[in-house]
């Protein structure tokens, strides 16, 4: 377990992740200029959060469409 620290709005919070996720997700937030060391204003990780939203919600359309041609191929077999 690895400890990621971050400051929201002068608030100080400590998170424990697993070693791959904490690297993941530091190096994420240091690429979307989310500061480790410093105070980040709320707006800032709102507009990350509905990107990381975004990003799954997108994810899951293309399963979806490939369960779909998944299970029309597999019908269209019978």
């Amino acid at each position: 377990m690895k400890k990621v620290v971050f400051t929201i709005a002068s608030r100080r919070f400590e998170v424990d992740l697993d070693n791959d996720f904490a690297d993941f997700l530091s190096k994420n937030l240091q690429e979307n200029q989310v500061s480790l060391d410093e105070d980040n204003e709320i707006s800032q990780l709102l507009q990350l959060y509905l990107k990381a939203v975004h990003k799954e919600y997108r994810a899951e359309e293309q399963i979806r469409t490939i369960i779909n041609k998944i299970e029309e191929s597999n019908w269209q077999k019978t």
